[in-house]
């Protein structure tokens, strides 16, 4: 910035600052007193998580393996005022040296994981710092690999295979998500999801770990390919059940809900309080959204006239449909008919 004496070297990034308060919000509103952030980069999380949370918060470790990154943390820090009793630092590459934090730290209430790229090489020293029924905020910025786009780093990385369906985005939450869970269960834990944001180039998911292994979300999606029906199943089925036709199968893959309504509802009257009007509407865009998995682009149905988005939302429920939007297409609707069902309503 202009007149700033400091030299910045560390990146912020504008486009998340809607994540970034997200993360505010819900650890307010889920009463977190110890926090962990893994990557702390520059600090923007950070100065958020104090200036908010305090005097709630009582523990914020804010590690970052780049010492003049936390150069810069702490300069804003100090700058702001922020109260420094609450405020640990640590300078170590979180990939090699989580083991450290585990066995000299109890675990968080709380633990932020933001790394670039895929979280995948950190889950399992994030998760082992996370206390059970603590919350782990998670960011993916591969969304090309989580989109199917590259199938070899998608084994490597989530070991799954994730197709590359013109769903891509809701495809990859639930690959992220099922990862997560994978890495939980090894441990004899399990996961709840919060909520999961998905901003185009990254996805932000939070998760409750919780205590035993429940494989219950886990299971396959079908997609026809003679009349389009998605469907969960526990087991693959290679014939759709509405039309006869050949499924294409993604799976095993996270098939139950991505988010809380409750939580949701919590975090809107927070924001609305705080006064981030903007991220309230987003929340409100969230918990609108059925949590049913997957969705069906308008774009793609080659209809004779494009509808709004809208209007067929208003003709499915009036039809007696569940139906909304959804964040992952701005022309897809989320419902729980089938084509077969919805398809002559909008001729």
């Amino acid at each position: 910035m202009k007149g700033e004496k400091f030299p910045r070297k560390a990146f912020r990034n504008p486009k998340g600052e809607t994540a970034r308060r997200l993360g505010v919000l819900a650890a307010k509103v889920l009463n977190v007193e110890t926090m962990f952030e893994a990557f702390a980069g520059g600090g923007s999380r950070t100065l958020l998580y104090a200036s908010h949370l305090w005097p709630k918060l009582k523990l914020l470790h804010a590690n970052e393996g780049n010492r003049g990154f936390l150069c810069e943390l702490l300069y804003d820090y100090l700058s702001k005022g922020l109260p420094t009793h609450i405020l640990r630092l640590s300078v170590r590459d979180f990939a090699t040296d989580w083991s450290f934090f585990v066995c000299n730290h109890e675990p968080y209430d709380w633990v932020d994981l933001d790394p670039f790229g895929s979280p995948s090489p950190f889950l399992i020293g994030a998760l082992s710092l996370t206390k059970v029924n603590g919350y782990l905020y998670i960011t993916a910025t591969d969304t090309p690999t989580l989109a199917g786009r590259r199938p070899g780093d998608s084994v490597r990385l989530y070991n799954i295979h994730i197709p590359p369906w013109d769903t891509y985005g809701e495809v990859g939450a639930r690959a992220l998500t099922y990862y997560v869970w994978s890495i939980a269960n090894s441990f004899g834990k399990h996961i709840t999801p919060l909520f999961l944001y998905y901003e185009k180039y990254a996805y932000r998911l939070l998760i409750r770990l919780g205590d035993k292994r429940d494989a219950r979300n886990i299971g396959y999606i079908q997609r026809c390919k003679e009349c389009g029906q998605y469907l969960k199943s526990s087991k693959p089925l290679a014939v759709c059940l509405k039309c006869g036709g050949e499924n294409e199968i993604f799976g095993p893959t996270w098939v139950g809900p991505l988010k809380k309504k409750e939580v949701l509802t919590i975090m809107e009257e927070e924001a609305h309080i705080i006064g981030w009007n903007e991220v309230a509407r987003t929340l409100r865009w969230l918990r609108q959204e059925i949590d049913v998995p997957m969705f069906y682009s308008l774009s793609s149905l080659k209809l004779h006239r494009m509808p709004s988005v809208r209007e067929v939302v208003r003709i499915l429920r009036e039809a007696g449909f569940e139906a909304s939007r959804t964040q992952f297409d701005p022309t897809g609707i989320k419902t729980d008919a089938s084509p077969l069902e919805f398809l002559p309503l909008l001729f």
